[in-house]
């Protein structure tokens, strides 16, 4: 892929990494894709409504960002496909929602001629300011709303209709017409208020699942040095955000867990072939010898050496019991 720096000054004042582009709104009406700018119709913090139909293979586009705009993107048709941003890839299956924030780039890939989309750009009002038509009280409602949302989730079937609606009114109310504005602001404002209730139904659905095979995983890999900032990104979620979902799912903070993990499998480990204490504490991920014992009968109320020896016996009394009978 073709790599390239942008220049701050191009970038809206925003610094962007190599290979990253600005993308700015193009206008247009090609048969690929329809652009549109509904700041004409009283909504200048929606400068790009668009929806795009492929007929043939797109090319490989560079990956970029939005400065000052958070971009809404719904697949409606299309396989294979995943949002790239750079450090992780999103899968792209048609009825999601992806929430593109300015900080973040993206690219679709691959682009297949039965792709189909429609997004809506955005525009964060500068310092605090209220939207047009808005308190500032509803305008950080809405901001923060926005900014908060998770990078993906599934559509609901009113979110899908939303968009349709949204286009039905700007291509079909006439342009000078008393009630064309209000229709779009209507249709504009439940869109949004459907972005944030599909995002709360499926988003924490996703956030369960992605969760699960994270903990799965560190179960599995125990001995790995995990760091909550590696968490986090494998979670797709903020460290506070991570910490309070553990909790929950399994009543202790992450790094208890992890603890918790390295007692069981160093249990399995002692029940197992002889092995000396130091060569189970390395293999559950304890430098220490001794520090593996002391957190060890800390757990577990005994040192690893009395839990091995009085599972031993249990195990002899248990074939003993069943020989007598």
């Amino acid at each position: 892929m073709k790599r390239k720096t942008v220049d701050a000054s191009r970038a809206g004042g925003m610094r962007l990494p190599a290979g990253v582009e600005r993308a700015t709104p193009k206008y247009s009406d090609i048969g690929e894709a329809t652009v549109v700018d509904l700041s004409a119709d009283g909504l200048p913090y929606l400068p790009v409504l668009g929806e795009a139909h492929y007929t043939k293979v797109g090319s490989d586009p560079e990956l970029h960002v939005h400065p000052g705009m958070v971009e809404i993107l719904l697949c409606r048709r299309g396989r294979g496909l995943t949002i790239d941003c750079g450090d992780r890839v999103h899968p792209f299956p048609t009825g999601t929602v992806m929430v593109l924030q300015p900080e973040v780039p993206h690219v679709i890939r691959p682009k297949p001629k039965n792709l189909s989309t429609t997004w809506v750009w955005f525009r964060l009002p500068e310092g605090g300011a209220p939207l047009p038509g808005f308190s500032r009280q509803e305008t950080r409602w809405l901001v923060d709303g926005l900014r908060s949302l998770p990078v993906r989730f599934p559509a609901s079937k009113e979110l899908v209709l939303d968009f349709r609606r949204v286009w039905n009114v700007y291509r079909n109310v006439p342009r000078r017409s008393p009630e064309r504005k209000l229709l779009l602001r209507e249709a504009v404002l439940r869109l949004f208020i459907d972005v944030f209730d599909a995002s709360r139904a499926g988003g924490r659905e996703e956030d369960d699942a992605r969760l699960g095979a994270l903990l799965d995983r560190v179960r599995r890999d125990c001995a790995r040095e995990w760091t909550l900032e590696e968490l986090s990104s494998l979670a797709a979620m903020s460290v506070p955000k991570l910490t309070d979902r553990v909790r929950q799912r399994t009543g202790l903070p992450p790094h208890q867990f992890l603890l918790l993990c390295r007692i069981e499998k160093a249990k399995e480990l002692l029940a197992g072939p002889d092995r000396s204490i130091g060569a189970v504490a390395n293999l559950v991920g304890i430098a220490s010898a001794r520090h593996f014992s002391t957190l060890f009968k800390r757990e577990t109320g005994k040192t690893p050496r009395q839990w091995r020896a009085a599972f031993r016996a249990s195990g002899l009394l248990r074939n003993g019991s069943a020989v007598s009978r």
